[in-house]
């Protein structure tokens, strides 16, 4: 059984890590949820302070949805611990002028309404199929996100990954990363890409010592560390320009495996206005379309 959470107010004590599968406790952003109907919610979350000044980053605003949708999947709808969480798309706009009171944390609340999965017979099934989400501090709206997702058993997930269920973790070659600045990032440590030889395109780091894309030893590259690779790739294709991300798109297809390159290709495409930029990058194995993430912005 899931472990329980108190569900009589919102506080500023972190959920289990467990309920939003991090190892690390510091990581979880989660810090309490009350129950508004049968499938709507509200949760309290704690952003950690930041070292920029800018923020929400796109990383951390999917970040923010998903851990949300986590812990109400388990907590509320009781999905087992044990069940794998098979994420389908995940899209969102963020506000670019949220007041950051400082680089301290910060505190927000989460407004959340799912629809219950149900199968082929038309019965309620474990968790919820779709989640909208509503981040909020105070009265102002920091983010909007919609997301579609399934949950698989043990014995399904095992059937459906064979021998890749266990990879050499760690053990793959991962390539020199391209300059930080050029993909928006502070240390080479932080850089999800290597360069690919062509222009626009760009090789997949799947560096295990960044924990910020991998918490802890899985089968499977992460979509939020695809995420994390997609929103560099905008970045270095609009360089020396400077993306403010405030609309992400993202489907994926397939997952990312461990043991063969994956490229990320990206295109400009037409922008909604003066002075924005939008980014389609498109991630490829093995000659076969995995993901593609399409990022929005202020061009700057």
């Amino acid at each position: 059984m899931p472990p329980s959470i108190p569900a009589s107010g919102l506080g500023w004590r972190r959920v289990p890590k467990e309920l939003v599968h991090f190892r690390d406790e510091e990581s979880v952003l989660v810090a309490g949820w009350v129950r508004r109907g049968p499938t709507e919610f509200t949760l309290a979350v704690e952003w950690p302070g930041s070292t920029s000044g800018s923020r929400p980053d796109p990383v951390l605003a999917a970040q923010t949805v998903r851990q949300c949708g986590l812990a109400i999947s388990h907590a509320a709808f009781g999905v087992p611990l044990d069940h794998q969480s098979l994420l389908r798309d995940l899209n969102y706009s963020i506000d670019p002028t949220v007041a950051t009171g400082g680089n301290g944390p910060l505190c927000l609340t989460v407004d959340l309404r799912c629809s219950p999965v149900r199968n082929g017979r038309g019965d309620r099934s474990l968790g919820a199929d779709t989640m909208d989400f509503t981040v909020r501090q105070g009265d102002h709206t920091v983010i909007r996100a919609h997301s579609r997702s399934s949950w698989i058993s043990p014995g399904v997930y095992r059937r459906l990954r064979g021998d890749r269920l266990s990879p050499a973790w760690g053990e793959w070659e991962v390539p020199p990363p391209v300059p930080p600045a050029g993909v928006g990032c502070l240390t080479a440590s932080e850089v999800a890409l290597a360069a690919a030889g062509r222009p626009g395109s760009w090789l997949l780091r799947n560096d295990v010592g960044n924990k910020a894309m991998f918490d802890h030893p899985v089968d499977h590259v992460p979509g939020l560390a695809l995420l994390t690779a997609a929103g560099q790739a905008a970045q270095a294709v609009l360089s020396p320009g400077i993306l403010v991300p405030t609309a992400v798109t993202t489907s994926y297809s397939r997952y990312v495996e461990f043991d063969a390159p994956c490229r990320l290709d990206a295109a400009v495409v037409p922008a909604d206005a003066p002075g924005h930029a939008a980014v389609e990058v498109t991630g490829v194995q093995n000659g076969v379309v995995a993901f593609r993430i399409g990022v929005r912005g202020l061009l700057r």
